[in-house]
């Protein structure tokens, strides 16, 4: 019943998403702004295959989070992503990097300003030959409550490395291996 319920919400939800973006290649359409509708599909192209791509990495409870995200969230903090190539990963990692990402994101979200959107990006890179994945999160908004580093501190996971790191705007490289699986 459970599962049938839920179903049912994300249905709803994809079908109101699906609503809008027709709506507003329908209302360029009638403006006779036609470059303008043909940017809307061409950027919806994209974004469907980005979500078959992250489908099909095989981390089925990490994507359906990610990809259900911002239907659910609040006004503070969006969530883009964008997968950088092609792969899959052991379905034995799904849990850890769901966890891990989940925590980063709500300590991140609950650090942002209320009155905002802000978006933090994250850029997927598979490894299949050393059955990892690489996130990059990156960061460029309104300032942060806290430095990024002491969000993250004491999370546990994979490896980080910093590239830029304040309050304003950071980027982390977050190495996922099936070795941390032990």
């Amino acid at each position: 019943m459970k599962n049938s319920i839920r179903s049912l919400e994300l249905l709803q939800h994809s079908r109101h998403d699906w609503m809008n973006r027709l709506q507003v290649i329908k209302g360029n359409i009638e403006l006779s702004n036609i470059d303008r509708a043909k940017k809307v599909i061409e950027e919806i192209i994209i974004e469907v295959r980005q979500e078959a791509q992250l489908s099909s990495l095989g981390v089925p409870r990490f994507s359906e989070w990610l990809l259900t995200y911002n239907w659910n969230r609040s006004a503070r903090l969006f969530v883009k992503y964008e997968l950088l190539n092609e792969g899959q990963i052991p379905q034995e990692m799904d849990t850890t990097i769901f966890e891990w990402t989940k925590k980063v994101v709500d300590k991140i979200e609950k650090s942002v300003p209320d009155e905002v959107n802000n978006e933090l990006y994250l850029f997927f890179k598979v490894d299949q030959e050393k059955s990892s994945i690489q996130i990059t999160l990156e960061y460029d908004g309104h300032p942060l409550s806290s430095a990024p580093e002491d969000l993250m501190s004491d999370l546990g996971g994979p490896e980080l490395e910093w590239e830029v790191s304040s309050k304003t705007e950071f980027i982390v490289v977050a190495t996922f291996t099936l070795e941390q699986q032990d």
